[in-house]
Parts: structure tokens; C-alpha cells; sequence
């Protein structure tokens, strides 16, 4: 078992902090959309260049985003796909010859696909919530204790 770190805020408090050894992120604007790591239907890729689109609007973008956007694009289009293809009461449970009756597999594909794409969705800042989070996150400049702290 190894010892418990401490935070950088700690060593600053302590003064133990070694700036030296702090790796600082450098942030590179995005200039073009990232390409998908799956091969797309015209249909899915056009899912795909939505949600770029709207993410490229807030600067979130880096170019390794390809991946969970790959997978969103994927899990919002089989979504598509089970819905269409739910029609009725039948679609939902089937009932086998000797009377027994189970979840049919396009509804368990679907909640399934749902499951994923809420979580997915909340990752990426795409439920009402997620997108005030971001908002605040951008619109404060206004430096607070815990800022400076962070700076020391």
C-alpha cells in the first residue's frame, strides 16, 4: 500500500510546494472538427457532425475526442434504430411456444442504448445541467481564495 499524496493546494499551504516540478497543461485551440475512429453511415455521420459542431461552439474540442464522440455518435444512432424498430407491445415481449415470455432483445438492445447515450451525454455537456455547468465554468473570470491558493 503506498502513502497518500498530497494535493498541491496542501504543499502550498505547508510550503513544500516545488513549482519546479508542476507540469502546466499548454492548451492548443482545435482549428479543424476530428475525424472519427468508426466508419460512419451517411446517416450517422451526419449525428456525428452535429454533435462537433455544437462542441466546436464552445472550445471543448481536442483532437482525442474522436474517440467518445465515435462512441456517442454510435449509441444515439442504435438508439435510433431500436426505437424504429418498437412498434407495439410485441416488440417489446416475446412469448414462446410453451407460454413463457421474456424482454425481446430490440428492447433490451434499446435500454441498453439509453443507458449508454445518458451517460455519454452528461460526459460531454449535453443535458440542460452539464451545459449551465459549462457556462459557469467559462463565464468565471473573477478569481477566488481558492485560486490564489492555487497560484502560490
Amino acid at each position: 500500500m503506498t502513502a497518500q499524496r498530497k494535493t498541491i493546494s496542501l504543499k502550498a499551504l505547508q510550503g513544500t510546494d516545488r513549482p519546479a516540478r508542476r507540469v502546466e497543461p499548454i492548451r492548443k485551440p482545435e482549428t479543424q472538427a476530428p475525424e472519427p475512429v468508426f466508419d460512419f453511415t451517411p446517416e450517422e455521420r451526419q449525428v456525428y457532425d452535429a454533435l462537433v459542431a455544437h462542441l466546436q461552439d464552445y472550445d471543448l474540442l481536442h483532437t482525442i475526442d474522436a474517440i467518445g464522440l465515435s462512441a456517442l455518435t454510435k449509441n444515439v444512432c442504435i438508439l435510433k434504430w431500436c426505437a424504429d424498430q418498437l412498434k407495439d407491445v410485441g416488440d417489446v415481449v416475446q412469448v414462446f411456444e410453451n407460454g413463457t415470455s421474456n424482454v425481446s432483445g430490440t428492447y433490451t438492445a434499446y435500454t441498453k442504448a439509453q443507458a449508454a447515450f445518458t451517460s455519454l451525454m452528461s460526459k460531454w455537456g449535453l443535458s440542460p445541467v452539464d451545459r449551465e455547468k459549462i457556462a459557469g465554468m467559462l463565464l468565471d473570470n473573477d478569481e477566488d481564495d481558492y485560486d490564489l491558493i492555487k497560484k502560490q
